[in-house]
């Protein structure tokens, strides 16, 4: 679902001395941003160009590593780091989730997940037998993500631009 934004960026069209605006009008990714949002992962950083609106992973084994982080530190006032979701957060969400099943021997086995080291993958395991719940609880950790994308977006003067449905 993309969505169109104008280039904040002050400097974007300065090689142009037209005298035309230069502003751009910005496709951005809204489920690679929710992707990049929830992943935990600590050896992938998201960065978002705020000029194209693509999502930049940047992870040790990518070919051009390199050339991707030279990119982000050259042009510092483009991209913005998209922080990790706080420890125990997801957690947190998944029992949040797990109080609004009502099926009461789905929950107990829910249970379980909290003891496993992965506990997401865990809940998709179980809830894979029950295809609603997992949709459920898909749309449940989205909205979630959304709700912070929002906060950080504001946060970061940007929520007048991008309009997140």
């Amino acid at each position: 679902m993309p969505h169109e934004q104008t280039s904040f960026d002050p400097d974007y069209d300065d090689d142009d001395d037209d005298g035309i605006d230069g502003s751009l009008k910005v496709q951005f990714d809204l489920p690679a941003l929710l992707l990049a949002w929830q992943d935990e992962s600590p050896d992938n950083s998201y960065y978002l160009d705020t000029t194209s609106g693509a999502v930049k992973l940047v992870n040790p084994n990518l070919f051009d590593l390199k050339e991707l982080t030279d990119e982000i530190e050259l042009h510092k006032y483009r991209y913005l780091y998209l922080p990790k979701p706080l420890p125990g957060e997801t957690k947190g969400h998944l029992r949040d989730f797990q109080k609004t099943v009502e099926d009461a021997a789905l929950v107990r086995i829910l249970d379980m997940a909290f003891e496993s080291p992965h506990v997401l993958e865990s809940f998709i395991k179980i809830l894979s037998s029950h295809p609603q719940e997992l949709t459920r609880l898909r749309e449940f950790r989205q909205s979630r993500a959304l709700v912070k994308l929002k906060q950080w977006l504001h946060a970061n003067e940007l929520s007048d631009r991008w309009q997140l449905e």
